[in-house]
């Protein structure tokens, strides 16, 4: 074939993939199938491979996703990007049913103040839930694409949104406007949510919160081949600046956008009156399963475009438009507690949890939710068949808050946690005991299946070694076929081992395959030479989470300092002494002494005592563990003692991992020196540019420690995007908080 046929060939098979692409994601109505499209892209890569010449970055094959960026471009809007003035739900009864809407009707009653001499129509549309995009095309091609930022200003995501098949890389029109630019959401639908946290949790990594957060998550990567994975889609509902073309009327922009190819909301009305708009506003939540897209109320817009610069803007709302929320989006669901079954943590604590007849609460369907331990399901009196009220904590885990007792079916009977299970654990068949000291019931057997799966999905975890690929399916494989039933024996697997691992059953073979095995084997090699923090956090060890860890690695040297620390005896004995000055102070009014002489003896041995807790408390006070108490020190002293933890050191002496901390975790004169030594923070929130994990990293390579919890102790809390309770804390206490630009500073850039 020759340029010029090519050319044309090319040009045929770009039109058909884009209209094929359009109906598909946009207008939901395929008229082909999945693999006729991948021959008709196909023939369409090979003849641009052929003739590369030819390539033009509209063309379909160009979504796949360009290499990783160090940073985002700022961009700043022509036409500013404002928030909506909100409107909420406030019954005024004298007034009836059609007076109840107290902010719709005073919104109205500002329009028609304004424009006493105008007959107003609005539009209403829904409020689609996710994250704000901005499009730019010229002469009908897609050249940029930025978030809303501050309004002002934004990052230029251009390289994601170009992943996105929904989104046209050229507008579907042979006559396009000059100039264009389109404003919408990008938004992540319920399935394609669900597809994604699965295969996350499969990887051993976090999963989203809700739709909205993926979808704002995604669209923030570096990496725009990841984002090319990500189950976006987008949906636009106005314009910025506009050139080459015109609009008289909202409806108009809608109806305009969806000739050019790109997707419109699939419900909107135009209202005479605000008497209309209250009657319809019902109409789009009876709709809102058809919608693909999260909604998080309704919005009302002036239809006539030529009223807007008259009604003016504040310095954040415009006054044309108003965002309604007939009702708030449920914080709380009320289901039927089906049954309740008990896993196996991977320390052996035992977890109730609820298995639920499945609802729909903040945008995701839940079926299981935690019971958190037997004494809250003693003290709330929860039983198996209750009707009961489930909320997610924190927005993200689901948790069974009280049943509902006068719905409760009469042959219930209060849930006996040790008797359900048997006074068993329910992966081996072990002795379970109770631990008073956490109100948990453990499972004693060390070798317990459970707890070997999950101690492997915890040293592989991204606060642990970060062993990418050793997600819980392949951990589960490890062990059941017996390659691997400790954490350590993965130092032990060979690339040839793990490509034949079978992740399906016996029946559905599934194989890991030998790229995969690669990279698994590649990140345990690097955990060799992680610091000790992390091999810390890696071991489980009972009481030491992430940020105890790090603490506990920036006094010790390596994990046979830890194991005999004179540190962590000090603060256990610190504990002791206190303890039994309490007990044998004279002045106690708990415990008087019977004659003079015992009161005398009593008071040596309180002053002696007092004299060791000063002396205990002078050689502690150069080491910085503000979370590091008794039970923490008690924990790590007791493991390294044990059979098992002295097993772990010969092992791990015997594979040549000395766990080794830097400089700037030993407390010698380069912690000192590194720049935010003797720091601690807490982050908040989603930080843009990097994940948690990152920013933890990056504190800790220079020097400062990250905390759990804010104190009057803490030295800065970092706040991202949707920061939780912690930051009301640190401003309650005073605390310096630091937004992202400000922590990267810190940072040093």
């Amino acid at each position: 074939m020759n340029r010029p046929a090519a050319q044309a060939r090319i040009e045929h098979l770009r039109q058909t993939l884009r209209r094929h692409n359009h109906l598909y994601y946009v207008e939901a109505r395929p008229e082909i199938s999945d693999r006729e499209y991948d021959d008709l892209y196909r023939e369409l890569l090979g003849l641009e491979t052929r003739f590369p010449a030819l390539v033009t970055p509209d063309s379909p094959t160009r979504r796949v996703g360009g290499k990783p960026l160090r940073q985002f471009r700022h961009v700043t809007h022509a036409v500013p990007m404002l928030s909506l003035e909100k409107a909420y739900h406030r019954d005024a009864p004298k007034q009836g049913p059609q007076r109840s809407q107290v902010d719709l009707r005073r919104f109205d009653a500002r329009i028609l103040k304004a424009l006493p001499a105008e007959t107003i129509d609005y539009v209403l549309e829904p409020k689609v839930d996710g994250a704000s995009i901005t499009l730019l095309y010229e002469d009908g091609a897609l050249v940029l694409a930025a978030t809303r930022g501050d309004g002002e200003t934004g990052d230029d995501v251009t390289l994601n949104v170009r992943t996105i098949r929904g989104i046209p890389l050229r507008l579907l029109t042979p006559d396009p406007p000059s100039r264009i630019e389109v404003r919408g959401e990008i938004y992540m639908d319920i399935r394609g949510f669900t597809r994604l946290n699965d295969q996350l949790r499969a990887a051993g990594e976090d999963p989203f919160p809700n739709p909205r957060n993926a979808a704002a998550g995604s669209l923030k990567q570096l990496d725009p081949r990841v984002v090319a994975q990500r189950p976006l889609c987008g949906v636009f509902y106005g314009v910025g600046i506009v050139e080459g073309i015109a609009f008289a009327t909202h409806a108009q922009v809608l109806e305009t956008l969806k000739a050019l190819g790109l997707s419109t909301p699939r419900f909107w009305w135009i209202c005479r009156n605000m008497d209309e708009v209250v009657r319809r506003t019902a109409e789009i939540y009876e709709h809102e399963k058809e919608l693909p897209f999260e909604i998080d109320g309704v919005v009302i817009k002036v239809n006539n475009m030529r009223l807007w610069e008259q009604l003016g803007t504040t310095a954040t709302h415009p006054g044309y438009a108003i965002a309604y929320k007939p009702r708030e989006r449920a914080k709380e669901a009320v289901t039927l507690l089906r049954g309740i079954t008990v896993q196996v943590g991977r320390t052996g604590v035992l977890t109730p949890v609820a298995e639920l007849e499945p609802v729909f609460l903040e945008g995701a369907q839940i079926s299981r939710a935690t019971l958190h331990n037997a004494d809250d399901i003693r003290r709330k009196d929860i039983r198996v068949g209750d009707t009961v009220v489930i909320e997610r904590a924190g927005k993200v885990i689901p948790a069974v808050i009280r049943p509902i007792p006068e719905k409760r079916p009469p042959d219930t009977r209060p849930f006996d946690f040790a008797g359900h299970i048997g006074n068993r654990c329910p992966e081996c068949g072990g002795p379970i005991a109770r631990d008073e000291g956490f109100a948990a019931w453990r499972c004693n057997n060390l070798q317990c299946p459970a707890q070997k799966t999950r101690r492997i999905e915890h040293f592989a975890g991204r606060g642990a070694l970060d062993i990418e690929g050793l997600g819980g399916v392949v951990a589960d494989a490890l062990v059941e076929r017996a390659l691997a039933l400790e954490p350590l024996d993965l130092f032990d697997l060979r690339v040839e081992q793990l490509a034949e691992l079978n992740l399906g059953a016996a029946e559905d073979t599934r194989v890991l395959g030998r790229k995969n095995a690669e990279k698994i084997v590649a990140a345990i090699e690097r955990a060799r030479n992680l610091p000790l923090g992390r091999w810390l956090h890696a071991l489980a060890i009972p009481n030491v989470g992430e940020a105890i860890a790090f603490q506990i690695a920036a006094v010790h040297s390596d994990l046979d300092a830890v194991a005999c620390s004179p540190v962590l005896r000090d603060i256990v004995e610190l504990h002791e002494k206190r303890e039994q000055a309490r007990i044998v102070n004279p002045r106690s009014t708990a415990n008087q002494p019977k004659s003079e002489s015992e009161r005398l003896a009593r008071q040596r041995q309180y002053k002696a005592l007092t004299a060791g807790t000063e002396n205990l408390k002078r050689r502690l006070a150069g080491y910085s563990l503000p979370e590091v108490g008794p039970v923490v020190a008690k924990s790590l002293l007791d493991f390294f003692a044990s059979i098992q933890g002295q097993r772990i050191l010969a092992r791990l002496r015997k594979l040549g991992i000395t766990t080794q901390g830097r400089p700037s975790q030993t407390g010698g004169p380069a912690a000192a020196a590194a720049p935010l030594a003797g720091m601690t923070f807490v982050l908040t929130g989603t930080l843009a540019g990097m994940t948690r994990g990152q920013a933890t990293e990056e504190i800790r390579r220079r020097g400062g420690q990250v905390a759990g919890s804010v104190s009057r102790k803490t030295n800065y809390v970092v706040a991202g995007i949707e920061p939780g309770s912690k930051l009301d804390k640190a401003r309650e206490l005073g605390v310096p908080v630091l937004d992202e630009p400000r922590f990267r500073s810190l940072l040093g850039g």
